[in-house]
């Protein structure tokens, strides 16, 4: 049976330092050697992940930013993207700006992103920048007030919880998107990710699945962005720091992801011949 096997990053395959480690590349080599369909489903841009997975032979279709884009790494292109309604996008901007607030907002070029911004409300948004603003990629833009332009594929913030949470709970109720609200791995404040209602990480991944033509699939998540790829998935696992909700789902738990659980679980599940 071929089987295509897709784990999210953060939080799951990456460390806590958000790094792959040397034992979890070479696992992945390894399988990808034998023949082994491995993938990627991430809230991260091709940008990122092209950097960090530089020296992995990643040859099957990745999700990227939670569904919205499907990248070849073999091709080095995007194979699809998904924008956001207009009339839906315009709503979501009004929200924003009630409540005093200015996400950034993305839109592709090619392999490109050029990524608009307005007044950044705090320092997790500047270090959102900072760390993204060497890439080759992404190209930020500052604007001074934001507005909404054709092919947006995507609007992101970051915020303490209590200052998103009504926000969010008025966008849920925009017909044509879908959003996200939940905490960053690494700094404990939360994203607000939005994008079109056509598309997650589940949709993506069941694209990749037919894209490739494989039979089953097999996920690995942590957080709350990882249900619908969960919900996708013919078999799916929680790594053991993740949050209990997924773990609720999920039909198994395995180890953490600083013991390159995934890696490990993918290697003795295909050696074991299960």
């Amino acid at each position: 049976m071929k089987k295509l096997y897709i784990t999210d990053l953060d939080g799951t395959l990456l460390t806590s330092e958000a790094s792959v480690s040397d034992r979890t590349k070479n696992l992945i080599n390894s399988l990808i050697d034998k023949g082994v369909l491995f993938s990627l489903a991430t809230a991260r841009t091709h940008a990122t992940v092209s950097e960090m997975f530089s020296d992995v032979k990643l040859n099957v279709p990745l999700v990227m930013m939670n569904g919205v884009i499907i990248y070849d790494p073999t091709e080095n292109k995007v194979v699809s993207s998904a924008d956001i309604p207009r009339s839906a996008a315009e709503k979501v901007l009004g929200v924003f700006e009630k409540h005093g607030k200015a996400p950034m907002l993305y839109y592709p070029d090619g392999n490109k992103i050029n990524i608009y911004f307005s007044d950044l409300n705090n320092n997790y948004q500047q270090d959102y920048i900072n760390l993204r603003n060497e890439s080759g990629i992404k190209h930020f833009h500052y604007s001074e007030k934001l507005r909404i332009m054709d092919h947006l594929i995507y609007i992101v913030t970051l915020d303490p919880r209590e200052e998103l949470q009504e926000i969010y709970e008025e966008i849920t109720k925009i017909d044509g998107v879908n959003c996200m609200f939940y905490s960053d791995n690494y700094t404990g404040c939360y994203f607000l990710e939005v994008l079109s209602s056509e598309v997650n990480k589940g949709t993506a991944a069941s694209f990749v699945k037919d894209y490739i033509g494989a039979e089953k699939m097999i996920a690995f998540g942590d957080n709350l962005n990882d249900i619908p790829l969960f919900e996708a998935a013919d078999e799916a696992y929680a790594v053991s720091n993740g949050h209990e909700r997924l773990k609720a789902i999920a039909d198994g738990v395995i180890g953490d992801n600083n013991s390159d659980a995934v890696a490990t679980f993918i290697y003795e599940k295909e050696n074991n011949g299960v």
